[in-house]
């Protein structure tokens, strides 16, 4: 019967996340990070370079300049909340950030081996990996990047965790105000999960920074497209922009092909001295109802 909850649950968890395209498993690093990602339609591995580059490309720490932290709250689909912190505490020759990403389904409600509308009790589910990350550059000006992650699932009463591998290449201005990155996620290995191991969703990604050519309230836009194929699975194309419409607030929107359930993405940004507040809307159809996503950003 314990059995028999549990499979149903891992079932259920992973109809929560089948929007990311799931066919395999841990499918909550593929879900971005950071309000201003996702605003621009997570068309972010070439433009990130704060702490938030921990998820999205590790190289891009060392092009930050400075230390940072981040904090995201996305309240996603039904009961699915999201949790992302990392900070960078080492910038220059060396870059080193800690990450922490979090994923967690609550309200899942229990039943026995007879329908019933009464649950016999309540349980939650999740889903969190814990980082490390390490960039420098080579070469001049290429920046490289890698990531090791503890990964960690729970459902019900059973557990299991692994191990996965980030690394990340990037040049800024590989043209003139042309930025490149490549990275590829999640290679590793998970323990077994009641009997079988979870399959790492591994990805390759790749994206360009563009700063258009043009002002607007004095500041050029900022364009940028990113392509994502997840072994045996899918390939999403991502396009974003981001301009300033007066000094200190910044316009955002991005657009996302390759997944049935979201398309449009927008936001705006709060910037001021070292702090950065971002918001993001992300609407799906189906009837799954909307992402709202927060974070703060600040430079020290």
């Amino acid at each position: 019967m314990r059995r028999s909850i549990i499979l149903l649950l891992v079932i259920c968890v992973s109809t929560a996340f089948a929007e990311t395209g799931a066919k395999i498993g841990l499918s909550y690093l593929k879900i971005g990070v950071d309000a201003r990602a996702a605003a621009m339609g997570d068309a972010y591995t070439a433009v990130a370079k704060d702490a938030s580059a921990t998820y999205w490309n590790p190289a891009g720490l060392a092009g930050s300049g400075k230390n940072s932290v981040i904090l995201m709250h996305n309240s996603w689909l039904q009961d699915v909340n999201q949790e992302f912190a990392a900070i960078q505490f080492i910038n220059g020759k060396h870059n080193i950030a800690v990450s922490l990403n979090m994923i967690s389904v609550t309200g899942i409600e229990l039943r026995g081996e007879t329908a019933s509308e009464i649950p016999i009790g309540e349980t939650h589910a999740l889903n969190t990996y814990l980082g490390l990350a390490y960039a420098t550059e080579i070469f001049g000006n290429w920046q490289i990047g890698l990531q090791a992650k503890y990964l960690y699932e729970k459902y019900y009463r059973y557990s299991a965790d692994g191990f996965a591998l980030d690394l990340g290449l990037k040049k800024e201005n590989i043209i003139q105000d042309l930025s490149w990155g490549i990275v590829i996620q999640n290679l590793g290995k998970m323990s077994a999960l009641i009997e079988e191991a979870t399959r790492l969703p591994i990805s390759l990604r790749t994206g360009l920074g563009y700063l258009l050519p043009l002002q607007i309230m004095e500041n050029r836009p900022l364009l940028a497209a990113d392509i994502t194929h997840v072994l045996d699975d899918v390939t999403i194309f991502n396009i974003g922009l981001e301009t300033k419409l007066v000094k200190h607030i910044a316009l955002r929107l991005g657009y996302v092909l390759g997944r049935e359930s979201q398309s449009i993405t927008g936001g705006f940004g709060l910037n001021y001295d070292v702090f950065h507040i971002a918001y993001a809307f992300v609407p799906y159809s189906y009837d799954l109802g909307n992402s709202h996503r927060f974070s703060l950003m600040v430079d020290f």
